[in-house]
C-alpha cells in the first residue's frame, strides 16, 4: 500500500508541470505543490505552516530556505520526516519533483516558510463542471446541475475528531455508465483505468473494474454536498471521494475538473 500510495503521490506531481509564474501561489499550484498541501490544514503531505515552524527552528532563515529548496525537488527519502507518525500528514514521505528548478524550488521555499494560516482566495481552482473522455462511446460534459438530475447518494464518514460527516452526490460508477466504455472485445474493461484531475492538476487512478465490478465503486463518489450545504470553494463544487479505501482520503480529490478513461494496454 505504501509503494501505491508514494507512485500515486509522485504522479500528481510529475503531472502538473513546470512551475514558471510571478505569483508564488501560483508556482505552487503549478509545481504540483498544492496537490499534497494547504497553507494549515494537513493533507497527503503536513501543512506549510506546520512546515515553517519546524524548519523555522533549525539555525537561520538562510539554511532552512535552502534546505527546504533541496527536499521540494529531491524529496525526504523513504524514512520521511516523520509527519505521518505525528498525525500530520496521510502518506509517509515526499517524492522527488525533479521538474521543479532549483531557482523555482528557492522561490517556493522561500513563500512557504512565511506561511502562517490557510490560503482564502480559490477562486481560480473552483470547478463548476466536470468532463467525461477518452475510450467512451459517449463524452459527457455535466454541470452541478446536471449531476444533481442524476441519482443522489449519500455516504457518512468518521471524521478525526470522532465525529461524523454526510457526503452527497454521485457515484463515478453511474456516471460512466452513461459515458458507456468503448469496448472491442469483452476483455477491454480489464485493460482500463480511469484517471480524475482536478483543477490544481492533482489526480487520482482507479481500475475499471474497480469502479465497476467490485464493491469499491460504492464508494466512490462525485460529492456535491457535505451534511447538507453546497461545497465551499476551497472543495469545488465538486468533489471526489473513495470512502472504501483502507485509509480515508488517499484518493479524495478537491476541483474536479475531468475524468478520463485510458486503455493501458492494445
Amino acid at each position: 500500500m505504501q509503494a501505491i500510495m508514494y507512485a500515486m503521490a509522485a504522479f500528481a506531481m510529475l503531472s502538473a508541470g513546470p512551475g514558471v509564474a510571478a505569483d508564488e501561489f501560483v508556482l505552487a499550484q503549478k509545481s504540483g505543490c498544492l496537490s499534497c498541501h494547504r497553507g494549515a490544514e494537513a493533507q497527503n503531505g503536513p501543512a506549510f505552516k506546520d512546515v515553517a515552524g519546524r524548519y523555522a527552528g533549525g539555525g537561520s532563515a538562510e539554511a532552512a530556505e535552502a534546505l527546504l529548496a533541496r527536499r521540494i525537488v529531491a524529496g525526504t527519502g523513504p524514512d520521511g520526516l516523520g509527519w505521518m507518525r505525528e498525525g500530520k500528514a496521510k502518506l509517509p514521505f515526499m517524492p522527488p519533483n525533479a521538474r521543479v528548478t532549483p531557482e523555482d524550488a528557492r522561490r517556493l521555499a522561500k513563500w512557504i516558510l512565511d506561511v502562517r494560516g490557510e490560503f482564502t482566495d480559490f477562486s481560480h481552482f473552483v470547478s463548476e463542471r466536470v468532463a467525461v473522455s477518452g475510450a467512451v462511446k459517449q463524452p459527457l460534459d455535466l454541470d452541478v446541475n446536471a449531476l444533481r438530475k442524476l441519482e443522489q447518494r449519500e455516504i457518512p464518514v468518521a471524521l478525526r475528531d470522532g465525529g461524523r460527516q454526510m457526503l452527497k452526490g454521485v457515484l463515478l460508477r453511474d456516471v460512466l455508465k452513461q459515458a458507456e466504455l468503448d469496448v472491442q472485445s469483452h476483455h477491454d474493461g480489464k485493460k482500463t483505468i480511469v484517471v480524475a484531475t482536478a483543477s490544481d492538476g492533482y489526480r487520482v487512478v482507479f481500475s475499471w473494474l474497480e469502479l465497476l465490478a467490485s464493491s469499491m465503486g460504492d464508494g466512490v463518489l462525485l460529492i456535491l454536498e457535505k451534511d447538507g450545504q453546497p461545497l465551499a470553494d476551497s472543495e469545488g463544487r465538486i468533489a471526489m471521494v473513495s470512502a472504501g479505501d483502507n485509509h480515508f482520503g488517499s484518493r479524495y480529490l478537491k476541483w474536479l475538473k475531468t475524468v478520463e478513461v485510458r486503455k493501458i494496454i492494445d
